[in-house]
């Protein structure tokens, strides 16, 4: 093989007296190879998952992908190019008689015998019709329960307007949401390694041994699942502990899938060149700077490859554990050849996307794990169907490929069957898709909205513009493989020249998007052939719908942010708009009505931050309830006070704002006015709580029951009645912060 010289002896008589070259390895390289930082070519198939044949297939594999990312990295670095990607509370509650400002309000009104959800009652904000998504605030109509801080908090309604405080269990680690489901509930918590005790069992399962002190992963998933037949008294009945982070959790009917997504640290490996101080004393332009980066780039790759080489598979595989009466017992995911592990035919990937599936109901609490090589995936269910989509390949595998367009991965999988996940097929399509409402199955059809260009470039001058596309995918079979497969059966391109989705939203047969760069287009799109896509109408409008909620047949109401001047163009991103668009005649869409939100009257002072609403960003913050007409909005901000006391000199607090904003929306005429406001306001302001801000002061949740409204923040839980907005109840959440202190100067 023909070699060159890359640095002198009076280079290398440098590096080792830095200590640079030793520390890789032993053997001194003063030549490299001519085609060692030669760029892979790529290779593009399908996107099929195939299961391995046998464990060494996948181990063969799964070190090729990581040896690759690491390459890749590495010698972007040697062209010094690097890429930076993109509270507290205890378990006591009491209960408070009133608010400052408030007077408690009769809960004489009629209250339902049987209280039903959807007309007693509002549930979580869920796309689908009969599929729950996971969310920290659940209610049955009769207790609302509340994940904050490390406890799961339970609330009886005695009756609608009353609140009666029933228990308070610990959780393990962070809560994150929880499902529900008659006298089951599974909670789902983050739990980071370094919080572990040193006592418990688990402690030696999640280190690496030997002279690394790491972690095996950063986080865990843990799967608590509690018998709550007895609301005073809940009783875990299984603890599972899932290598990995929580993405989402669907459940149906007491059938849930819960999906996480894995990687390992793997000690030894570096994806950074450790450089010698000698490097650092040369000038920024000096050619033996990259001279240096080369060497040492090359000698990290061939010790990363020893490092992979040495390492054995079950030490690159997530795994499972299970606490059983105080005892750790761990479950390797892999079966006896790993047939229960699949990747795309074109994959490369180091990470496991995990579906465990879990029956709430069965007595033996058995679960069923299945599990991708994969990137970071998004979810979508319908009642019969989990959809995962994933970009087809990570940012670094464009490296050295910038003909090749973002592309996206679609895998189906039925679901029908409670505790029983079955693979149904896999498509690709152009593009990345922004959130799942950009993802709708009807009638056997699957629809996609899609955004293609080259996205996440950012070694590049000039990517390609992007653009929008709906695509419409059905279940065949591919003759040559005889593979399930997703085939493309109609599209609709070239939506919104030079703009990205920012919402969408499917209804039966017709789709709504939003796309934006300096205006926001309201386009609506016919489905009713999914083989011919078409567009029927588009609006313009000044700033952006960030969520599509629809009304009924004739009516959408969208929440996002306002323009940024009065030219209409660009986005005041600390602003909060309603909008309501009349759909009655799908080819001329039009604005009905717009309602700019505040949280404070006077929003232009600049002694506030910029106010937030959670809704804008997370579906399940905004709650509309169709009985009464009436939207509920978080909405927040705070600012910093400084004031200086001569017997304790400079003393500093926050004053809060917190409100969810009561909106009457007239569903036949799209027109919106303020009904009123629920204020958490005066349960943050005082000496306490002032002292420390961390997010958990927004009212984050409502729900409305009869002629009230809860609403839920880090301070507590309060109901107002709707007809007088007046309070009839509140318990409030004791909260523990840090201690301040106070200066003089």
């Amino acid at each position: 093989m023909n070699k060159r010289m890359v640095t002198s002896i009076v280079l290398v008589l440098l590096m080792l007296a830095a200590g640079c070259i030793g520390n890789v390895r032993d053997e001194i390289i003063t030549e490299l190879p001519d085609d060692w930082k030669t760029k892979t070519q790529r290779t593009i198939s399908q996107p099929q998952l195939v299961q391995f044949d046998s464990c060494d297939d996948m181990e063969y594999s799964l070190k090729a992908s990581i040896a690759e990312e690491y390459r890749t990295e590495l010698l972007q670095a040697v062209e010094e190019q690097y890429y930076y990607g993109w509270g507290m509370f205890d378990d006591g509650m009491v209960a408070e008689s009133a608010m400052d400002g408030d007077s408690m309000a009769s809960t004489g009104s009629s209250q339902p015998q049987t209280r039903t959800q959807g007309e007693d009652f509002s549930g979580t904000n869920n796309q689908e019709q009969g599929v729950d998504e996971a969310d920290f605030i659940k209610t049955d109509g009769y207790y609302i329960y509340v994940l904050q801080g490390s406890s799961l908090s339970i609330m009886e309604i005695p009756e609608f307007g009353e609140i009666e405080f029933a228990s308070n269990s610990s959780i393990e680690g962070s809560p994150i949401s929880m499902m529900l489901q008659d006298d089951r509930l599974i909670v789902l918590s983050s739990y980071n390694p370094w919080s572990i005790n040193s006592e418990d069992d688990l402690y030696e399962y999640l280190r690496w041994g030997g002279e690394y002190s790491q972690w095996r992963v950063n986080s865990l998933t843990k799967y608590t699942t509690f018998d709550i037949s007895n609301r005073s008294s809940p009783e875990i009945i299984q603890e599972l502990y899932l290598e990995g982070y929580s993405v989402d959790a669907r459940e149906i009917d007491g059938s849930i899938r819960a999906i996480t997504h894995s990687w390992l640290n793997i000690p030894g490996l570096s994806n950074w060149l450790n450089m010698p101080s000698a490097y650092y004393e040369l000038q920024w332009d000096d050619p033996e700077r990259k001279t240096y980066r080369e060497m040492i780039a090359y000698e990290t790759i061939q010790a990363n490859d020893e490092v992979l080489e040495a390492i054995a598979l079950e030490d690159l595989v997530p795994k499972i554990y299970q606490r059983v009466g105080g005892e750790i017992i761990e479950h390797d995911m892999r079966s006896e050849s790993c047939e229960n592990f699949a990747q795309p035919m074109d994959g490369f990937s180091r990470g496991f996307t995990n579906i465990l599936s879990l029956d709430l109901f069965s007595t033996t609490f058995d679960f069923e794990s299945d599990h991708l090589l994969s990137n970071h995936p998004l979810v979508y269910a319908s009642k019969d169907a989990l959809v995962l989509t994933e970009n087809s390949w990570d940012w670094w595998w464009f490296w050295g490929q910038d003909e090749v367009d973002e592309m996206t991965n679609i895998h189906t999988f039925d679901i029908s069957v409670p505790g029983v996940t079955t693979y149904t097929g896999s498509g690709r399509i152009d593009g990345q898709i922004l959130n799942q409402f950009c993802i709708s199955e009807h009638e056997g059809v699957l629809r996609i909205a899609t955004t293609v260009g080259q996205w996440n470039r950012w070694w590049m001058d000039d990517p390609e513009p992007m653009s929008s596309s709906i695509v419409t995918l059905v279940r065949g079979v591919n003759p040559e493989t005889d593979q399930q497969v997703l085939l493309e059966y109609g599209r609709l391109d070239g939506i919104a020249e030079d703009e990205r989705i920012w919402s969408a939203r499917f209804v039966e047969d017709r789709a709504y998007l939003v796309t934006f760069e300096q205006i926001d287009p309201l386009w609506t799109i016919d489905l009713s052939d999914p083989a011919t896509p078409k567009i029927l109408g588009e609006l313009e409008v000044p700033g952006v719908s960030t969520y599509i909620h629809p009304l009924h047949d004739g009516m959408l109401l969208t929440i996002g942010m306002g323009p940024a001047g009065e030219d209409g163009l660009g986005l005041d991103w600390s602003s909060t708009r309603l909008s309501t668009f009349n759909i009655s005649d799908l080819t001329q869409p039009a604005v009905a009505d717009t309602l700019m939100l505040s949280p404070v009257n006077d929003p232009e002072d600049n002694r506030w931050t910029w106010s937030y609403s959670e809704a804008k960003y997370e579906h399940k913050a905004f709650q509309y309830w169709g009985p009464k007409e009436m939207l509920a909005v978080p909405l927040s901000t705070y600012r910093y006070i400084e004031s200086h006391d001569e017997d304790v000199g400079y003393h500093w607090s926050y004053e809060y704002i917190s409100k969810a904003i009561i909106v009457n929306v007239d569903e036949a005429t799209g027109s919106m006015s303020i009904h009123g406001e629920v204020n958490h306001s005066s349960l943050l302001n005082d000496e306490g709580r002032n002292h420390w801000w961390g997010g958990n002061e927004n009212i984050r949740r409502t729900i409305f029951m009869g002629d009230y409204i809860y609403a839920i923040s880090g301070a507590g839980i309060t109901a107002h009645h709707l007809d007088t907005m007046e309070l009839s109840d509140v318990v409030m959440f004791e909260v523990e912060y840090p201690e301040y202190a106070y200066y003089d100067y």
